[in-house]
């Protein structure tokens, strides 16, 4: 469910700005895939691509602080929708970081492995075109940041699983503490009744030994009236 920005909410404006971002990026990404991987238009949207990726990883924790801080302004729904929101927008940026390190083909791949492995021995990789203005350092660059944006990637997969945890830890604590009300509400409810069916007997017991009584008071006088008409 989509979260309605009403009256300007700065959270929801940075929000929004997120997922522009993304698509942004994802928009790049499609365009610098139909781009030779040795092309220097691929090497400047990539370029590009990794600088957008890590602001919308920093905008995204920023994003998380501040829902903290705001979360006991906000109703408990309405935080846990925020909160979703945000785990969406990382799971995005987790798949845009997986889609950034991929580089298409196998054959691709592999062909790139074997060039860097001649290059050891004779330094003129077969795969990179004369023109090329990349070098083996380049390509061997490309590969390190490859494998730190993959940790990176499962770093932060890490950290929102462990956030789904706790957010489901506390959950469960909300869900334990209503029990516990309900079943105090049930205990107060029985003792009422209890006392109200207790005090309705007595009640009764009052009514009904006040109706004897009249009939009594009217059966005491007509035996006096007998006596003194027999007597007179």
């Amino acid at each position: 469910m989509a979260l309605i920005n009403i009256d300007g909410d700065p959270w929801l404006t940075e929000l929004d700005a997120c997922e522009n971002l993304s698509n942004d990026i994802q928009s790049q990404l499609a365009a610098r895939n139909r781009e030779n991987q040795l092309s220097r238009e691929y090497g400047v949207l990539s370029g590009t691509v990794r600088v957008r990726l890590k602001q919308l990883g920093s905008e995204l924790e920023q994003l998380q602080r501040k829902l903290g801080l705001i979360s006991n302004t906000l109703t408990a729904g309405e935080t846990e929708r925020r909160q979703r929101r945000i785990e969406a927008l990382q799971s995005k940026l987790i798949q845009l970081q997986r889609q950034f390190t991929y580089v298409e083909p196998e054959a691709t791949r592999t062909a790139l492995f074997e060039s860097d492995s001649r290059a050891d021995e004779d330094d003129e990789p077969a795969l990179i075109p004369s023109h090329s203005s990349y070098t083996v350092g380049d390509l061997r660059s490309q590969q390190i940041r490859i494998l730190e944006d993959q940790n990176q990637g499962l770093e932060a997969l890490s950290q929102v699983i462990a956030r789904q945890k706790v957010l489901a830890t506390r959950i469960g604590g909300e869900v334990d503490r209503h029990n516990d009300i309900l079943d105090d509400l049930a205990q107060t409810m029985e003792t009422t009744d209890g006392r109200i069916n207790r005090e309705t007997r007595q009640i009764d017991t009052i009514t009904t030994q006040d109706s004897t009584w009249g009939y009594w008071t009217v059966i005491g006088l007509l035996f006096v009236a007998i006596v003194i008409t027999g007597i007179l």
